[in-house]
């Protein structure tokens, strides 16, 4: 429904080039932060690509301000959308990373690409008109794009090394699900192995134990100890 309500719109505005190319930026940052935190969970959608079009909204309606002629009856409305389905997604079977992930990259790359000219009078009588665009406009469309190849990049170096972002923000698996629900799935686990024995420790509930290896793969069986461990 988001999908029409605010694509269609979008598109014939701007084009579907340049809301293509946001729909699938945003969609790739979004997956992006959902496998930064969520290594043992397969999560498929397209809610981070269309949190990036909420987030092109927002971003175009803050740099094209004057523009517009209902902008707070607009932003109270885009406001509250982007709240409500915030909070459903911390329900079980949703993820806020890849909604933050895609709002975030849809936000940035709007200040790139949907940037307009503002009117301006020639003279006093208000008579003739030019159009260009503001300084604060070429600011927010540097520091935008700057942040955006910062952390696509960086997130995709972090992803191909395997960094799990669980371990540097411990109450960050709380935006993505209401603490009811937070049980099995956002689970983490240290182990280290001792010749043939693997210790493992549920970092959830902080229990523990000693288990003997067999000849499967060591960090599949870990990782079944684990959620065992972590389910008790």
């Amino acid at each position: 429904m988001l999908l029409l309500i605010i694509g269609i719109p979008l598109e014939k505005k701007f084009g579907f080039v340049r809301i293509g190319l946001v729909y699938v930026i945003s969609g790739l940052g979004g997956n992006l932060l959902c496998a930064l935190f969520l290594h043992s969970i397969i999560y498929v959608g397209a809610s981070g690509a269309i949190f990036g079009l909420l987030g092109v909204m927002l971003s175009e309606l803050l740099t094209n301000w004057k523009m517009h002629t209902h902008k707070f009856d607009e932003m109270l409305i885009l406001v509250v959308i982007i709240v409500l389905d915030l909070a459903l997604g911390t329900f079980p079977f949703g993820s806020n990373f890849s909604n933050i992930g895609g709002f975030t990259s849809g936000f940035l790359l709007g200040f790139v690409i949907l940037t307009r000219r503002q009117h301006h009078w020639l003279n006093l009588n208000k008579s003739n008109t030019f159009q260009k665009q503001e300084s604060y406009q070429y600011a927010l469309r540097i520091i935008s794009f700057v942040l955006l190849g910062v952390g696509l990049v960086g997130g995709g170096v972090l992803f191909f090394k395997g960094v799990d972002l669980n371990d540097y923000c411990s109450w960050c698996h709380y935006i993505t699900c209401a603490p009811p629900s937070c049980k099995p799935g956002y689970i983490s686990c240290e182990d280290y192995q001792i010749g043939n024995k693997l210790n493992v420790t549920c970092l959830n509930n902080g229990r523990s134990g000693i288990f003997s290896l067999s000849n499967r793969n060591p960090d599949e069986q870990a990782e079944e100890l684990c959620y065992r461990l972590c389910g008790k």
